[in-house]
C-alpha cells in the first residue's frame, strides 16, 4: 500500500509538472508567434542581398526587392541570367539571354513576405489565420538566441500547401534565411547577406516590369550587380 501511494504521488508530481512545462511552453510559443506575425506585418518593402545553395551545394549570389503588396524582383549575380517578377497573379521566370517569359500562378511561400495583412497561428483549423507555424525549434548560440519556424501559407485555393522554414534571431528579432523545398522534397537555403537601405521613394515604377524596349535592347538588370545589358543577335529571315 505504501508503495502504491509513492506511485500515485510521484504521477501526480510527473502530471503537475508536465502541465506546467506544457503551459509556459505554449505561453512562450503564442508570444514567438505573435513576434514573427507583428515582424512580417511591419515590411513594407526590403531590399538585400543573399547567397543560395541548392541540394547539390551550388552556390549563388543573389539580390531581392520586395514591395508589398504582392511585388517581388530577383536578380542574380554573374552568369546566371534568371529573373524571377512576382505581381498579384502571376510569377514570371524570364530567361534574359534568349529573351524568353514563363508565366506561373503566383502561388509560392515566397508570398509570406509580400502578402499583407499576414495572420499567424498554431491551429491549422483557425479559419481566420492565412499561415501556420506545424513546428518551432528555438536555439542559443553564443549567447545568441535563434529560432526557426516551420510554416504552412494558404494558397489561391484556401488550403494550407506552400511549406518554407524561416530562419530568425532575437533581439532584435529579424529573419535572417529561409529554407524552400522543391516538388521533389529537395531544398533550397537562402541566408540574407546585407540587408540594403532602399525605401519607397527611391524605387523605380518599372522595377516590377519587362517593357518591350527593355526587352529588345537586352537592357533588362535593375538589381546592384552591374551586369552589362545582353547584346541581341539581329535575326535575319531566309
Amino acid at each position: 500500500m505504501f508503495i502504491i501511494q509513492n506511485i500515485i504521488k510521484t504521477l501526480s508530481l510527473f502530471i503537475i509538472l508536465f502541465l506546467y512545462c506544457f503551459t509556459s511552453n505554449s505561453s512562450e510559443t503564442d508570444e514567438d508567434l505573435r513576434i514573427l506575425e507583428n515582424y512580417l506585418n511591419s515590411i513594407n518593402n526590403m531590399s538585400f542581398t543573399f547567397s543560395q545553395v541548392d541540394h547539390k551545394e551550388q552556390k549563388e549570389i543573389g539580390w531581392m526587392q520586395i514591395v508589398k503588396p504582392n511585388k517581388l524582383r530577383i536578380e542574380y549575380k554573374g552568369e546566371n541570367d534568371l529573373i524571377i517578377l512576382a505581381n498579384s497573379n502571376y510569377l514570371v521566370l524570364y530567361k534574359a539571354k534568349d529573351d524568353i517569359i514563363t508565366s506561373l500562378s503566383n502561388d509560392g511561400p515566397w508570398n509570406i513576405f509580400t502578402k499583407t495583412n499576414i495572420k499567424v497561428t498554431k491551429d491549422l483549423n483557425n479559419p481566420d489565420a492565412n499561415t501556420v507555424v506545424k513546428n518551432l525549434k528555438k536555439t542559443t548560440i553564443d549567447g545568441k538566441k535563434y529560432a526557426s519556424y516551420d510554416i504552412l501559407i494558404k494558397n489561391i485555393e484556401n488550403n494550407f500547401k506552400a511549406n518554407i522554414l524561416l530562419h530568425a534571431s532575437f533581439n532584435p528579432f529579424e529573419i535572417i534565411g529561409w529554407t524552400l523545398f522543391n516538388k521533389n522534397n529537395e531544398i533550397i537555403k537562402i541566408k540574407i547577406i546585407e540587408t540594403l537601405g532602399i525605401n519607397q521613394k527611391d524605387i523605380r515604377p518599372n522595377i516590377f516590369s519587362l517593357t518591350e524596349k527593355n526587352r529588345k535592347e537586352g537592357d533588362v538588370w535593375q538589381g546592384p550587380f552591374k551586369k552589362r545589358p545582353i547584346i541581341r543577335k539581329p535575326k535575319h529571315r531566309n
